[in-house]
């Protein structure tokens, strides 16, 4: 068990965007590669996301596993292929489509498979979001959002999907255990998409391909493909993503929880006591089967 105390890396930004971080590549097996990202490499400033995976599976890979203190969050790129089976202990069995955003709130313990349907390509982020401590021992519940249902901003240059919160006249799916802002979107060559930062958010944005550059109160930094950075919490403040190709990029943003707290793989507890007695709890059938 490693404990983490982001917490206290954190008095304030002195800039608001953060270093450029590029992600570290992993396979295993030969249906399944990702670009990694873990909160780590950000110092505290990717709160309350925990780590990003963008990854592509083309054929089973992992084994039912536990959750816990956590959303396990999966977003599916429109490329994708073929459905992507989730099963879990809350008693779903969703095909996963292409476009659409599954959210499992562990939080205190739930376990779930996920696998592409044979001949299947999934192309998706698998997102870890770390939930407050007066959130961790809450009964676990679960958040399906077709694609169909994504409203869509689309003007000169852009096209941005709002998976998740507001971001101009668009409202996208609420309900998640804490308020968060997702926008998939797609920028044209010389395109540019403004997203309005609330005040006390922290963003992070990651350029899935092409090249773009960040622009926030007189600061601007270029993201390569593969790399990502953060915005740091603050004042309200106009996001500005431009691109001089054609560039896809995925922002993040939600308020900071900024606590401690004890990691044990996928579990994420306030305390290492929190960890043995859920790792027990699921031991004992307590926290529920995964379908079959």
């Amino acid at each position: 068990m490693r404990n983490t105390a982001t917490a206290e890396k954190i008095d304030g930004p002195l800039e608001r965007i953060g270093k450029i971080i590029s992600g570290t590549s992993h396979m295993m097996g030969s249906g399944f590669t990702a670009h990694h990202f873990s909160e780590e490499m950000f110092e505290g400033r990717m709160d309350p996301l925990l780590m990003v995976d963008h990854f592509v599976m083309t054929a089973p890979t992992f084994e039912p596993h536990l959750h816990a203190g956590i959303s396990a969050v999966t977003v599916m790129f429109e490329d994708s292929r073929g459905a992507f089976l989730n099963r879990d202990t809350l008693g779903r069995n969703v095909a996963l489509k292409a476009g659409d955003l599954y959210w499992l709130a562990a939080a205190s313990g739930a376990a779930h498979e996920e696998k592409p349907e044979e001949g299947a390509r999934t192309h998706a982020l698998q997102i870890f979001v770390n939930l407050p401590a007066r959130l961790k021992m809450e009964p676990a519940r679960a958040l399906h959002v077709p694609a169909q249902e994504v409203p869509v901003l689309q003007g000169q240059g852009h096209r941005v999907r709002v998976v998740l919160g507001r971001s101009g006249t668009a409202v996208g799916a609420e309900g998640t255990p804490q308020e968060m802002t997702m926008l998939d979107g797609f920028l044209e060559r010389d395109g540019c998409f403004a997203h309005h930062l609330r005040e006390g958010r922290q963003a992070w944005i990651y350029a899935v391909s092409g090249g773009l550059t960040v622009c926030v109160q007189g600061e601007a930094h270029a993201l390569e493909a593969g790399s990502a950075t953060t915005v740091g919490a603050g004042p309200e403040a106009e996001v500005m993503l431009a691109a001089t190709e054609p560039a896809h990029f995925v922002l993040m943003a939600a308020q900071p929880i900024r606590e401690p707290f004890v990691k044990h793989g996928p579990l994420v507890m306030s305390t290492a006591a929190d960890v043995r007695r859920t790792l027990a709890g699921y031991a004992e059938g307590r926290l529920g089967r995964v379908p079959t």
